[in-house]
């Protein structure tokens, strides 16, 4: 801040175009001081009226570009440019930054969360091209300026450093202002889409703050008894569990006992039926459907391991000293159930993932940028991949949240090595029944976990089909601008991304289709004889997809689905099928837990592609 009779010296710009936006600022700055000056300002009116004794043309150039560039900021921000296609919820976005030349990291791309996630999110504009700026200066004021300047200035020949001086100032106002970031075919704006993770509901956490309860005196709430918390004052403070708190307290006292009273004399597929009678019971109660956080009270209670007790009363409960999660009477060492040793570890995976995402969102790992120059036949796992990639990730979280992402590129060059088909020099994936917060979530990673890992390949189709693929929640025509790293570009190295928001079998008949070189359907569940919009579509499909008479790879969350997708797979089809491997373990399953409640009393937590079969 300039003070009044002290000159301060300006601050040296280097010459490169962020600093025009510094320089902008500075101007501003040297404006507010100069008010005290008014024989230093040259103004329009001014210049009209004709020069004075101490007048200096420089100075009238240097008010008409400040104007100038000046004019950008004033512009309002709901006219800069924005992807069409978002929602109208409020989002977060990263800007997308351009690697650098001579590194191999590929670009990381901006983020577009959309509602097809947990919790919906929309698209901020994404810096690149320079946005369109509205006129501030009309176009007679301009000339009648350059008027001004001309009688001011010596005029010399059309050649002369004058003529040129006012040959580039006419161009330069009948140009928008400078921008603070230029761009280039090489950095043009694009967007890709990143989901948002919904909040997660766990009773070895507090119900408000997310602080880790296990080893400490945890308190149940005083009126529902199924959400916990670290300390009176927070039980007291938690705002959100109000109205559901009230809702249960009136379902039980409607039902005369306890949610969980005798729960014990149910089945496993009873106890569940039961759990969701319990949830529309509350809904009732509250007149709205509930979160999938608040059914996450009633559907993962705090109670007894053992399935023909379920005792709920917190007090008579002895928690897991590993994971706080699992209960057991504490008077019957009878119902520590030695199965839990197995699933410990996810359960405190799976509490470290809800802790990050509640105090820095959600966690995106490091990605790997290496460019293979002959394929990984040696590679039987994600570990000895992301090792051949020499990537190297320590942590536990971040590894796990790696592996969700590469499972889907990984298991489909798995397919491709088992039918030996990795040397083509052109790829089509189909995606059946893809979903937006999966295999659609990070689009880059079919560049860095398929192309990048098969040297042969020039271009890569991957194209996305599902009803579930909503194109009012996403503009899909912003994520196919997505571009590849600057290695895969100038081999002219290509990925393509299509997207078919409607059933397999439909697809198969437009004009657009593209014959695939292999079929993958991901956690689909084809078992399950209520499919989308509850029916069972799943039937047509199969036989679709065995008419292409190419690879097909099918994945399931646990191992007790991989038998009845398979005997579902061979009982639709119409010719005799190859069976390349049969329901195996997948080595590049994902690592990452998620609650299971379809199979609770089998396997608490379930991963994403974790068995798999291969047929042709």
């Amino acid at each position: 801040m300039q003070q009044t009779g002290v000159q301060k010296k300006k601050p040296r710009h280097r010459n490169r175009p962020r600093n025009k936006c510094n320089q902008v600022q500075s101007d501003q700055t040297d404006s507010a001081g100069a008010e005290e000056k008014p024989s230093s300002v040259v103004t329009t009116q001014e210049a009209e009226a004709g020069p004075g004794p101490d007048s200096d043309p420089i100075k009238l150039i240097q008010q008409l570009l400040r104007r100038k560039l000046l004019a950008k900021s004033a512009v309002p921000a709901s006219k800069k440019h924005e992807p069409t296609g978002a929602p109208p919820e409020p989002a977060t976005a990263k800007p997308s930054k351009q690697a650098k030349e001579d590194e191999r990291k590929p670009r990381t791309p901006a983020v577009l969360p959309t509602s097809s996630a947990p919790e919906p999110v929309v698209p901020k504009p994404v810096a690149g091209n320079p946005a369109k700026q509205s006129k501030d200066v009309r176009g007679h004021e301009v000339n009648e300026l350059l008027k001004c300047l001309g009688s001011r200035l010596q005029m010399g020949g059309g050649e002369s450093p004058t003529a040129a001086m006012f040959s580039n100032l006419g161009k330069l106002f009948s140009q928008a202002p400078p921008s603070d970031v230029e761009s280039s075919d090489d950095e043009a704006e694009y967007i890709e889409y990143i989901y948002k993770p919904r909040k997660y509901f766990m009773a070895s956490l507090c119900n408000l703050c997310k602080a880790d309860l296990c080893g400490r005196s945890s308190l149940p709430c005083a009126r529902c008894g199924l959400s916990y918390y670290c300390s009176p004052s927070h039980m007291r403070e938690d705002q959100d569990h109000r109205q559901l708190c009230y809702a249960l307290r009136q379902a039980v006292d409607l039902s005369g006992h306890e949610m969980f009273y005798k729960c014990g004399a149910f089945s496993a597929e009873q106890f569940r039926s039961y759990r969701i009678v319990c949830i529309r019971q509350v809904e009732k109660e509250m007149n709205r459907p509930l979160s999938p956080t608040e059914q996450e009270v009633l559907l993962f209670p705090l109670i007894c391991g053992d399935q023909k007790c379920r005792e709920h009363r917190f007090k008579r409960l002895q928690l897991c000293g590993g994971c706080g999660e699992f209960a057991s009477c504490r008077d019957k060492p009878d119902h520590r159930s030695p199965e839990h040793a197995k699933w410990c570890g996810a359960y405190r995976l799976f509490k470290a993932f809800v802790m990050f995402q509640a105090k820095f969102g959600r966690l995106e790992p490091s990605l790997p940028n290496r460019v293979l120059r002959e394929l990984p036949m040696a590679c039987c796992n994600s570990r000895q991949m992301m090792k051949k990639l020499s990537f190297n990730v320590v942590d536990e979280c971040e590894y796990a949240a790696l592996t969700q992402v590469s499972t889907g590129p990984l298991t489909a060059w798995f397919a491709l090595k088992l039918c030996e088909r990795l040397r083509n020099s052109e790829l089509t994936l189909h995606l059946i029944g893809a979903e937006i917060e999966f295999e659609v979530d990070v689009l880059q990673k079919w560049e860095l976990f398929l192309l990048h890992i098969m040297p042969a390949l020039k271009c890569l189709n991957v194209v996305f089909v599902g009803p579930e693929l909503n194109p009012n929640n996403i503009s899909f025509e912003q994520l196919k601008k997505i571009k590849c790293c600057r290695l895969c570009r100038k081999a002219q190295r290509t990925v393509n991304y299509h997207f078919e928001n409607n059933l397999y079998h439909d697809y198969c008949r437009e004009p657009q289709f593209l014959q695939p070189d292999l079929v993958c359907f991901y956690n689909s569940g084809l078992y399950r004889s209520t499919g989308y919009a509850l029916e069972d579509t799943w039937p047509d499909t199969i036989q679709a997809s065995l008419n292409l008479k190419c690879p097909i790879v099918v994945t399931s969350y646990t191992k007790y689905e991989a038998p009845l997708d398979m005997a579902q797979f061979v009982g639709q089809s119409n010719r005799h099928l190859n069976i390349v491997l049969p329901p195996t373990t997948n080595p590049f399953s994902s690592e990452k837990p998620e609650r299971n409640f379809i199979s609770d009393n089998e396997a608490p937590f379930m991963f994403k592609n974790f068995y798999c079969f291969v047929v042709e």
